[in-house]
């Protein structure tokens, strides 16, 4: 087996939402690690003024929630729809590891803040939690477009479609956050491509 060739960085992500699903699922405290670790927009973006959320924990810092919600899930229905290996791997192979945990991680923080901006000024529901990896693995989809995957794109305009539905009929899915992350991923790949190639040609003209 060849290491380069294994998708590292995308089984490991699967395995580790996987546990933390579990974990919270035989707990019983499924529930709890959403308040306790989802990101709630309102927290950031209206930062200082005095806001309440029934039920939600203000322990846990506001910006390590952008972290954290990314791994967590409601359901088994969430955690399958997000959890698509494949077009991982795909990306994973064509910008190398480093780089793709990079560009997961940090899509999924931009895809969260790109969500909360328009939750909390524009549609006014920024004390709704937001879970999940979708926002990451846009970005995931944003590596794929770059790499040459032009499909990656028409999955773009179906969640902007989305987007402006979801607003009107207030549907639980943050659509934004699929877009936001897309833009992000896009975005990192095409800026770390452009790095790695005049790195290249530095070298070459030495």
């Amino acid at each position: 087996m060849q290491t380069k060739n294994y998708p590292i960085a995308t089984i490991s992500i699967i395995v580790l939402n996987g546990i933390i699903f579990a974990v919270g699922l035989m707990s019983g405290e499924q529930t709890q690690i959403i308040r306790n670790y989802g990101f709630i927009p309102d927290h950031i973006f209206y930062a200082g003024q005095n806001l309440s959320s029934e039920g939600q924990s203000l322990s846990v810092d506001s910006l390590t929630r952008l972290f954290t919600s990314m791994f967590i899930h409601a359901n088994f229905i969430h955690i399958a729809f997000n959890l698509f290996a494949y077009l991982g791997v795909y990306a994973e192979r064509a910008i190398g590891i480093t780089r793709y945990v990079l560009v997961y991680v940090t899509s999924g923080i931009l895809a969260a803040l790109f969500h909360g901006a328009i939750a909390s000024y524009i549609l006014h529901n920024g004390n709704v939690v937001l879970i999940g990896a979708s926002g990451a693995i846009s970005g995931i989809f944003g590596i794929a477009a770059v790499a040459g995957n032009r499909s990656a794109y028409y999955w773009l305009f179906l969640q902007i479609i989305f987007a402006v539905i979801g607003s009107v009929n207030a549907l639980p899915i943050a659509f934004t956050a699929h877009v936001g992350g897309f833009i992000a991923g896009v975005a990192m790949t095409k800026v770390l491509v452009s790095l790695e190639r005049a790195k290249r040609k530095s070298s070459y003209s030495l």
